[in-house]
C-alpha cells in the first residue's frame, strides 16, 4: 500500500540536510495535460512498469480534493497531494521542500502530476529557481491532450505546452464517431510536433520515449513570455447520501456546462441501488463507470462559476430533469 501525505517527512519550515541527500540525481517525470484528457490513467500505466518501480508520485489537485488518488495507491511508493491552487503558483514552496525530502531518502524516480491548469514553462522557472535540478534529472516531459481538443481546435493556451512536451500522448480516440474520424486524421497529421503518440486509455509505447528530456533546452531558448497558471473556480460537493441515476447525470450536464461556464466535472456518485460509479465529463462528452468502493461520493466541479454550485444547486437540477 502507497503511503499517503501524513506518512511524508518533510516539513515546509524545516532546514534541508545537504549531507542526507542520495548522491545520484533522481530522475524526474513531468505529466501535464489538458483538464480531463487522462493524466491519472497514463500516470498509472507508467507506475506498472517495471523501470519506476518503487516511484513516489506528486500530484496536484486544483480543488482541495484528491478524487484521483486511490488508482495510484499500491502502484506508487508514495502518492502525496497539492491540493487547493496549481502546482506553479502558490504551493510552489510546499512542492520544493516535498522534492528536497524525496531525494534525500532515496534515489527512486518522482513523479509529478499537474492540475490541468498549471503551466509547464512556469513550473519549470520555479523549479530551476529552487536549484532542483541540482538534485534531479528531467528524464521526460508528457503532455497529454484528447482527441476532441485536436479536433475542434487546440486552444492558444496549450500550444507552447505541446511545443515544449518531450511527448504528446493523445487519449480518447476510441470517443470518436465514424464522421469524425476522418476531419481528426487530417488535423492530427499536420500537427507541428516532433513526437506525437496515440495512447488509448492512457497506453503507449514505451519504446519511442528518448531521454533526458529537452525540456530544459526548450526553457532556455523561449523567447515568449510565460504562460499565466489559469485560474478557474471550483466547488467540491460531498454527495454521499445522495440517489443519482446515471441517465440524469449525462442530461443535466449539458445544462451545468452552459450556466456556469464549466470545464470539467469529476468524482463518484452512488444511483438508487447504492452501486457507485465514476464519473469524468469535459465539454466534448462524459464517462460514467463502475467505481471503486474506496472511492469517495463527491463531485469536483472545475470552471468560470463552478464556485456557485452548490449540493442544493445540484439536487435542484436532478429534480428537474429526473
Amino acid at each position: 500500500m502507497a503511503k499517503r501525505d501524513n506518512d511524508l517527512e518533510f516539513s515546509v519550515n524545516a532546514a534541508f540536510d545537504e549531507a542526507r541527500a542520495v548522491v545520484d540525481k533522481v530522475p524526474l517525470y513531468l505529466v501535464n495535460g489538458s483538464l480531463g484528457a487522462g493524466k491519472t490513467s497514463v500516470l498509472e500505466f507508467l507506475l506498472q512498469q517495471s523501470d519506476y518501480k518503487g516511484s513516489r508520485v506528486i500530484e496536484n489537485e486544483y480543488a482541495n480534493e484528491n478524487i484521483d488518488g486511490y488508482r495510484l495507491e499500491g502502484l506508487a511508493e508514495m502518492v502525496t497531494t497539492l491540493a487547493g491552487d496549481c502546482v506553479c503558483c502558490s504551493s510552489k514552496h510546499a512542492l520544493t521542500r516535498m522534492l528536497l525530502d524525496f531525494c534525500r531518502n532515496s534515489p527512486a524516480p518522482v513523479f509529478i502530476e499537474a492540475t490541468g491548469v498549471a503551466r509547464t514553462m512556469s513550473l519549470v522557472e520555479k523549479l530551476i529557481n529552487a536549484q532542483i535540478f541540482n538534485k534531479y534529472e528531467l528524464m521526460q516531459s508528457f503532455y497529454v491532450i484528447d482527441a476532441y481538443e485536436i479536433l475542434h481546435g487546440i486552444e492558444p493556451a496549450h500550444e507552447v505546452e505541446l511545443q515544449a512536451a518531450d511527448v504528446i500522448l493523445v487519449t480518447k480516440e476510441d470517443l470518436l464517431n465514424n464522421n469524425e474520424r476522418a476531419e481528426y486524421g487530417i488535423k492530427l497529421s499536420a500537427l507541428p510536433y516532433a513526437k506525437v503518440l496515440s495512447a488509448p486509455h492512457g497506453r503507449f509505447d514505451l519504446s519511442k520515449l528518448t531521454t533526458p528530456s529537452g525540456l530544459l533546452a526548450f526553457f532556455d531558448t523561449y523567447d515568449g513570455e510565460l504562460v499565466v497558471p489559469d485560474n478557474p473556480t471550483y466547488a467540491v460537493l460531498d454527495i454521499s447520501g445522495m440517489k443519482i441515476a446515471a441517465a440524469t447525470l449525462e442530461k443535466i450536464w449539458p445544462e451545468l456546462f452552459d450556466t456556469y461556464k464549466l470545464r470539467r466535472m469529476k468524482g463518484c456518485f452512488i444511483d438508487d441501488n447504492g452501486v457507485r460509479h465514476h464519473l469524468e465529463a469535459t465539454k466534448n462528452q462524459i464517462q460514467i463507470a463502475n467505481s471503486a468502493a474506496e472511492e469517495p461520493a463527491k463531485i469536483v466541479l472545475i470552471g468560470e462559476r463552478a464556485d456557485e454550485i452548490t449540493r442544493e444547486v445540484l439536487s435542484a437540477q436532478l429534480m428537474m430533469f429526473e
